[in-house]
């Protein structure tokens, strides 16, 4: 199988109501699973960062318990 593009839109929010949140999850969960396309980060310097820093979250424990717990989009939103 290709690895994945993530297509879903940084203009997306979720539950919280956070913009790129779904995002970010994606791109973490596609690159936990080897399946990143090439080019695209888990968690890049841009709105990645920009949304993990204003959630006052951690880049490593976020990528963490993306990559070893592997919640859903709702779980990883809770």
């Amino acid at each position: 199988m290709s690895n994945i593009v993530p297509l879903i839109s940084s203009g997306t929010k979720g539950p919280l109501g956070v913009l790129h949140l779904p995002r970010l999850w994606q791109k973490v969960s596609l690159e936990a699973a080897g399946k990143i396309a090439d080019g695209y980060p888990g968690i890049g310097a841009g709105y990645d960062s920009m949304v993990i820093d204003g959630l006052g979250l951690d880049k490593e424990a976020v990528k963490s318990y993306i990559t070893n717990e592997k919640p859903t989009y709702t779980q990883f939103e809770a």
